[in-house]
């Protein structure tokens, strides 16, 4: 065989083996790493396409992970309008049986309680921020602590301190959402029946005896009409907050499907193939197998095979 022209095939199946054994180690790379290159060069003219699909999925999972925190947080500030709306609803009750059972003695305890627990809810917190104090981050927003307190305060600036903004949240899906009124807002008008209540019992003595006089029972059932409009308030608000909770459920299943969607795009892009790889990988050994052999053989060659 001429020299030159087997030199020339040794080469090239030198180059052959090389080749082949690059391709079989970027392959066996994207086996174990399940993507198809070790960088975004790697991904050529889909790099940008990749870069905007990850980007656009963490923004996504993003919101998801802010409205999986408000969903708790609504649950947290339903119970606490809830509260409200039930003390003041249980305080007109009271009252109302005192009136029935012409006996006002237990009318100042069930005042106080009520007037204690209503604090307690609009006070309530989440992740250590006031819910009704606007976007102020610490400090409730009822700043009295008793009914003598009430009883000498202005209303609203002597019962309350806020934030001027309410609280809002941006997910990107439209305006801003206020998560919720301002205890001002809300309890302006019950904390003054309260301090009416207040007076008028310190009036009498600090408390209703038995029996009830006529104008005492008319006072008494103003109260109690008061009480049930402002708890209907906080019920209405109760169910707003719902409302809400059930708009955010519903954005954070899209949300959830659009990562999805993203995720699947992703995977187009960089997941490796595993299938197809294996299919390469048997053709890239078939030809190492036979690139090897030919230079082996004609690594064999010489003038005592031909003698």
């Amino acid at each position: 065989m001429n020299s030159a022209l087997t030199l020339r095939f040794s080469t090239q199946a030198q180059l052959d083996i090389r080749r082949i054994t690059r391709e079989l180690s970027d392959l066996q790379r994207q086996v174990a790493s399940g993507v198809k290159a070790n960088d975004l060069r790697g991904f050529g003219g889909a790099a940008s396409r990749l870069l905007n699909a990850q980007s656009l999925r963490s923004d996504a999972d993003s919101r998801v992970s802010v409205i999986d925190q408000l969903q708790a947080r609504f649950g947290v500030q339903g119970a606490a309008l809830g509260q409200v709306a039930q003390s003041s609803s249980l305080l007109s009750q009271s009252i109302r049986e005192a009136i029935s059972s012409n006996d006002g003695r237990g009318i100042a305890v069930e005042l106080s309680m009520t007037f204690s627990s209503i604090v307690s809810a609009l006070n309530e917190t989440w992740n250590g921020q006031p819910m009704f104090a606007g976007e102020r981050q610490n400090g409730g927003p009822v700043k009295i602590a008793s009914l003598d307190a009430l009883a000498a305060a202005p209303i609203p600036s002597g019962v309350f301190d806020e934030a001027e903004r309410h609280q809002i949240i941006e997910l990107g899906a439209g305006e801003p959402v206020i998560l919720s009124n301002k205890a001002s807002e809300l309890s302006s008008g019950l904390f003054q029946t309260l301090k009416d209540m207040k007076l008028f019992l310190d009036a009498a003595g600090g408390t209703i005896g038995q029996p009830i006089t006529g104008p005492q029972r008319d006072a008494l059932q103003a109260f109690a009409d008061q009480l049930d409009a402002e708890a209907n308030k906080f019920t209405n608000e109760e169910g707003r907050a719902g409302q809400l909770q059930a708009r955010f459920t519903s954005e954070r299943v899209r949300l959830q499907e659009r990562s999805n969607l993203l995720l699947k795009e992703i995977g187009e892009q960089a997941d490796a193939d595993v299938a197809s790889i294996s299919v390469q990988l048997n053709s890239l050994l078939v030809q190492y197998q036979a690139a090897a052999k030919t230079f082996s053989d004609l690594s064999k060659l010489s003038l005592l095979n031909y003698l």
